[in-house]
């Protein structure tokens, strides 16, 4: 009962306190009316948690209205750019960030450095994925990374590294991972020579060959075991996990509120992805941000960054973050009892070691893994390809890919 009343009583001291949050101070004092159309790709208790959060910002500004609309993440950018060349669209978007650079590119999203907000509530990482050529194109609303979950019913005590991994499988509980370059990337950081989490993340410093060879050596070994389960569908993987038939799933944060609807509240666990030694696991972090269209007016851009300050302060971060178990917040004053709050804590404290493709070099990072890294895994996974010959020769591919790519740049800068 006691962490049932817990997280009424912290949910309604948001409430009491949202209504003080930080808004920059030009917009408290210009804008108090006028109407916004956001549009987003939540759905389910997601989308039921942002309603009542832009419910309570209605109440707090009567004068302003508000519509939202519901768009699949398959067709929400495209409509986005379709509406914005027309001078149309949205004046605000929820949207992945990786999604950003061709919206950037077209010139329909919008330059927020003229606005002079304060960025220090957010975590850096996620600031840098909102940053591209020195100017800030969006605000971090929520992350997704990659974390363990576990049924248990089947499992006691989670397992904390990766020698437990294999004892686990051998001992007979079942583990599935899901099987391609990407989603597989989390083992890398721990085989490196040295940590660099804090770094700015490049195509060339985030990939280490090496690492990369040994991690891959590991996969080749547990995946002997047959209760150690590499797939490359996940949605396969999830359907297993959510009817018990799997102890572990190395899952994405945002399949959280699903899979514990399915499994049931009571059998869902999560812990953080298993190290070695000292050496922490390094899963992608993406970063979900608030973008503005270019071609709404200085005023309403201004509202627009109103209620984006509102969606992203500490107390409407902590609810997205209890009431979606799901949702990562940004925010980097959010604080989470790991003991009231054990499952949004781990996604949290998980967020902290993962790996932040800056925006910047998004687009090298797509193109190494479509064009290369996806074929290199899948040569060592099928016994084609030695892992460190694997590795030795995408490594040698990172380098063309980065010269492709800044050459298209210049093209299209019209650049000499």
């Amino acid at each position: 009962m006691y962490p049932r009343l817990h997280h009424i009583l912290i949910l309604a001291i948001a409430l009491l306190l949202s209504g003080c949050q930080n808004i920059p101070s030009e917009a408290n004092e210009q804008v108090q009316e006028g109407r916004l159309l956001i549009w987003h790709p939540f759905e389910g208790q997601e989308a039921a948690t942002l309603d009542s959060m832009l419910d309570q910002y209605r109440a707090l500004y009567p004068k302003i209205k508000i519509v939202d609309e519901f768009f699949p993440v398959k067709e929400l950018n495209e409509n986005f750019s379709l509406r914005a060349r027309s001078g149309l669209g949205p004046d605000l978007m929820i949207s992945s960030y990786v999604d950003m650079v061709p919206l950037i590119r077209a010139g329909i999203l919008k330059k927020l450095d003229e606005f002079n907000l304060d960025l220090s509530i957010y975590l850096p990482r996620p600031i840098r994925q909102v940053t591209f050529n020195n100017n800030l194109y969006g605000l971090p609303f929520v992350l997704n990374t990659q974390v363990l979950c576990y049924n248990q019913i089947k499992v006691e005590q989670p397992l904390k590294n990766l020698p437990e991994m294999i004892s686990e499988v051998e001992d007979g509980r079942q583990i599935a991972v899901t099987s391609n370059f990407l989603d597989t990337l989390w083992g890398m950081q721990i085989f490196r020579s040295q940590s660099t989490i804090n770094e700015e993340y490049r195509l060339d410093n985030l990939f280490d060959a090496q690492a990369w060879g040994k991690w891959l050596a590991w996969l080749r070994y547990a995946q002997k075991n047959p209760n150690f389960i590499l797939a490359d569908k996940n949605s396969t993987l999830d359907q297993a996990f959510a009817e018990g038939k799997l102890a572990y799933y190395v899952c994405h944060s945002e399949e959280i509120s699903n899979l514990k609807a399915t499994l049931g509240q009571d059998k869902l666990g999560v812990t953080i992805l298993p190290g070695a030694g000292n050496r922490t696991a390094g899963p992608l972090l993406y970063t979900k941000a608030i973008v503005f269209n270019q071609i709404s007016s200085t005023s309403t851009t201004k509202l627009a960054l109103q209620l984006a300050s509102f969606l992203t302060n500490a107390e409407q971060q902590t609810k997205l973050a209890l009431e979606t178990e799901s949702l990562i917040p940004a925010n980097r004053k959010v604080k989470l009892d790991q003991r009231l709050s054990p499952i949004q804590a781990v996604l949290f404290a998980q967020s902290k070691t993962a790996v932040a493709v800056s925006l910047q070099y998004v687009y090298e990072f797509d193109d190494a893994d479509e064009k290369y890294g996806e074929f290199y895994y899948n040569l060592v996974m099928a016994g084609e390809m030695k892992p460190q010959k694997a590795a030795v020769e995408f490594s040698e591919k990172i380098f063309e890919v980065r010269q492709e790519v800044r050459q298209e740049d210049v093209v299209e800068s019209g650049e000499d």
